[in-house]
């Protein structure tokens, strides 16, 4: 009916895997599982019901044995209110059993959640009110580990005050807000036996940002939730997509978490949808680079790098196919910002992250522990634009972010954080609780010079402290002044340019720090009317001064590096039926440290029909004493409306390691029917150096569509 509907699935899986090692024993692997799934559905315009179930069976024997038997039981139920004009309402109940067939059994787990959210946005002229609060009870039995139960109480209450409005025919506009969000924890674990145990870090939000060859560390990190979502078999997706750290996606990702818990990480996972215990790059602890911080910092300088023990790639999920990076620190670190650098890609293509965790040692008495924390964030915003005359304009911003770690009082917290407008929180007076803060602030104007030029002129500064004694190692203190200006012209309406000056000072502790110079010419063009281009270039000068720190007697090293770079993409179709993509970039450091790096992507595409693509790819990259260049060539062809076929085909030649690899692949598509179709797909890798590796892929797919 309109109102009630329902679903019924059936899923089956059957998986044998042949593994033979160097001296030629094969090895055989086996999965089969069933799993049916139904649910129901009662959907109103006002409130909706739902509730389903699902059962999953797996083997890994060919012969179904009862011993080999794990089965997965999962029931759930949600209710959901949304009137009108009134704050809206969902109630959630969530039940998830595990266990094999064996005696006694290996595998038995039990996870109950019930989860109840509310949230409502209020507009009224000018104003902006909203809330989301979402309470989680979760109970987690585990009777065959050392914590054989654990109980989190989990309040999450986010806020919103708004105001936006301009005056005087737009001349003046005015745009300010404040936003808190208050999470507290409980958590209750029931140990079998003290003593020491690795437990999850409960993480308020993945972070997320992409370096370059010249900075590998992003100066900002950006909020992920799917990073932290609890959903493994999902690609993490951000703002630019899906985050893809193999051999055809990019190095520099900065995968990171906000750590909520108070409690210190030895371990960091990233789980990906990739057998990775293959992969010789990203196990390896010198592709990775690991950073702490206690701010979400405003520039790359702030993070604090921190020591690799091992890497190892391991199984986590074998039914989805979900494998993880265990990358183990040299020693806890206490920090509510970490952040995971891919320094390298992986030796395997589309490796997806979909989720990051840390982990952390915690000493547990037999019985019942409790621990409890509590995180305030405070976000205070204010921007005003003045339009004194048509061409020219001024405005002003500021920003404050506060973070308290169990604060004494929430009245205090809200207090304290409008206080850090204009000052540092003071260390006796909060001793009892963790304070970190940054805050940006700036001046800019615009004027419309001529028609054909555009002047910006801009100051900003931005600071991060906290209300450590001066004598802890881990105090911050940093704050930089940047003074820029844009020269933007658009003299043909084929051609834009921006002509960029930039001269930042950067301290500690109130002592120079580095002083930063950059010159960066943008130039976006249309050469013909078919062929466009933008080409990047630009010169860095950085020089680092000696900084003796509070708690250290020893100073840092003086420094001085210059770079040159520049970058440039063009686009052209060359007839109706060719077109062409050509990417580089070159760039050279030199100074205390010297080095250069080149890089460059050519693709070619045929289309001589509207149902046929042949294309040709040349990549390569040179960076000192390595270098990666490969070339490839793809096909795809729809032959007849019911039939597509697609191969690739690509070689790539890797030194020092003199590695040369070889990949073949393709897949055949076939409409069946309307509701009915069939791919069918095969890849074949071969890998040379020392050692000769070759990987092989079969596999079908059947989809049916029922309407």
């Amino acid at each position: 009916t309109p109102l009630f509907s329902y679903q019924l699935n059936l899923k089956s899986t059957l998986v044998n895997s042949h593994t033979t090692d160097e001296e030629g024993k094969t090895t055989t692997d086996y999965l089969r599982a069933v799993e049916p799934a139904l649910d129901i559905f009662f959907r109103h315009p006002i409130y909706g019901v739902e509730a389903g179930a699902r059962r999953l069976e797996q083997w890994d024997t060919a012969d179904l044995e009862h011993d080999s038997r794990r089965t997965t039981e999962y029931y759930y139920s949600r209710f959901t209110v949304k009137p009108y004009g009134l704050p809206n309402l969902s109630l959630q109940i969530d039940r998830q059993r595990d266990y094999d067939h064996i005696s006694p059994r290996d595998i038995d787990t039990t996870d109950t959640k019930f989860t109840g959210i509310s949230w409502y946005d209020l507009a009224y002229r000018g104003w902006k009110l909203s809330y989301n609060i979402a309470y989680i009870w979760d109970e987690f039995k585990t009777p065959l580990e050392d914590i054989n139960k654990t109980v989190n109480n989990n309040v999450n209450l986010l806020y919103n005050i708004g105001y936006n409005k301009a005056y005087f025919s737009n001349r003046l506009s005015v745009a300010a807000g404040y936003q808190g969000n208050y999470v507290r924890n409980k958590t209750e674990s029931f140990a079998r036996e003290s003593g020491s145990i690795e437990v999850r870090r409960t993480s308020q939000s993945g972070q997320y940002g992409h370096g370059t060859q010249l900075d590998p560390v992003a100066d900002t990190l950006s909020p992920t939730p799917s990073l932290t979502d609890g959903v493994y078999v999902t690609a993490a997706t951000t703002s630019s997509g899906t985050i893809n750290i193999g051999l055809n996606g990019s190095r520099f990702h900065n995968i990171g978490l906000q750590n909520q818990s108070g409690k210190s990480v030895s371990s960091i996972f990233v789980y990906v949808s990739k057998n990775v215990t293959t992969d010789t790059n990203l196990t390896n602890a010198d592709n990775w680079s690991i950073f702490r911080s206690n701010t979400n910092p405003p520039n790359s300088d702030s993070w604090t790098e921190v020591t690799i023990e091992s890497i190892e790639g391991a199984l986590f999920d074998a039914i989805n196919n979900i494998y993880r990076y265990e990358i183990r620190l040299a020693s806890p670190q206490d920090a509510i910002f970490l952040n995971a650098v891919t320094m390298e890609t992986a030796t395997l293509s589309d490796v997806f992250i979909t989720e990051i965790e840390a982990w952390g040692i915690d000493v547990f008495e037999k019985g019942k522990n409790v621990a409890t924390t509590t995180f305030f964030t405070h976000g205070i915003n204010l921007s005003t634009t003045f339009k004194p005359a048509q061409k020219l304009s001024f405005t002003l911003n500021y920003y404050l972010n506060r973070t308290d770690q169990d604060p004494e009082s929430v009245w205090n917290s809200i207090g304290g954080a409008f206080e850090n407008i204009a000052k540092k929180p003071d260390s006796e007076k909060d001793s009892s609780q963790e304070i970190n803060v940054t805050r940006t602030y700036g001046i800019s104007t615009t004027w419309l010079t001529t028609s054909f030029l555009t002047t910006t002129v801009r100051y900003q500064r931005n600071e991060a402290f906290d209300n450590k004694e001066k004598s802890d190692q881990n105090k911050t203190d940093l704050k930089s002044d940047s003074y820029s200006l844009t020269l933007s012209s658009a003299p043909l309406p084929t051609l834009d340019t921006n002509l960029t000056f930039i001269r930042t000072y950067s301290y500690s502790f109130d002592q120079k720090q580095s002083v930063n110079d950059l010159v960066l010419l943008s130039v976006g063009s249309r050469l013909h009317r078919d062929v466009n281009m933008i080409t990047d270039a630009g010169y860095t000068n950085t020089k680092t001064y000696p900084v003796r720190l509070p708690s250290s007697d020893s100073a840092t090293e003086k420094l001085r590096n210059s770079t040159w770079y520049i970058r440039g993409t063009l686009d052209a179709r060359l007839t109706l039926k060719v077109t062409a993509n050509l990417t580089y970039g070159l760039s050279f450091l030199s100074g205390d440290t010297s080095g250069h790096s080149h890089d460059g992507t050519f693709i070619i595409t045929y289309r001589p029909g509207r149902f046929i693509s042949l294309s040709g790819t040349f990549h390569m990259i040179d960076s000192d004493e390595e270098s990666l260049t490969s070339q490839g060539a793809l096909a795809d062809w729809l032959i007849v409306p019911a039939v597509r076929i697609n191969l690739h085909y690509e070689h790539s030649h890797e030194k020092p390691e003199t590695t040369d690899t070889h990949t073949v692949g393709g897949y055949v598509l076939w409409y069946i029917t309307k509701f009915l179709d069939f791919q069918f797909t095969y890849d074949y890798s071969r890998s040379e150096n020392d050692i000769k590796t070759e990987t092989f892929n079969l596999g079908g797919n059947l989809t049916c569509r029922f309407w």
